[in-house]
């Protein structure tokens, strides 16, 4: 159909509408790879931007994982610091009792020979009473004994009268 219409066309129309068609075909090859090529930078847009999201999402992910890990470490040092407080505590209160210890062993020692020192001294003491009742004695017997002389002599100068 198209080849009899172009027969009864004359060849200036025939040169227009072959122009026109070629240009329609051009046109249309221009549009087509137009589209093809938007397609094309769009896909590398969407691939890029998904990239890009990926990276952001990697990028938080190990920010994140920093902040943790400097937490953690925070916690830990926080953790020895207290340990070690503890510790130090524990040792000082460890040493204050000792020395309590050690001062109520020397008090209780100085009490003891505070007391031992005065049992010598009332042993002592009653060592002297118990000679100086012995003397008492001897003195006592002594006087007993010229009394009964006394008494004799008088007995027998009594008799003798």
């Amino acid at each position: 159909m198209v080849m009899a219409g172009v027969a009864s066309m004359g060849a200036a129309e025939t040169i227009n509408l072959i122009g026109n068609v070629g240009v329609t075909v051009v046109m249309l090859v221009i549009f087509v790879g137009y589209v093809l090529q938007k397609a094309k930078n769009d896909d590398k847009r969407v691939s890029d931007a998904q990239q890009a999201a990926i990276e952001a999402t990697t990028a938080a992910y190990t920010d994140a994982q920093e902040k943790i890990e400097e937490a953690n470490r925070a916690i830990r040092e926080r953790e020895d610091i207290l340990l070690s407080s503890s510790m130090e505590r524990e040792e000082i209160l460890r040493k204050e009792s000792e020395k309590r210890e050690e001062l109520i062993r020397k008090e209780s020692e100085k009490r003891e020979s505070i007391l031992m020192l005065n049992m010598d001294r009332i042993t002592e003491s009653m060592d002297s009473i118990t000679k100086a009742l012995n003397k008492i004695e001897s003195s006592f017997s002594g006087i007993d004994r010229r009394l009964e002389k006394i008494e004799e002599r008088i007995g027998t100068a009594d008799e003798q009268d």
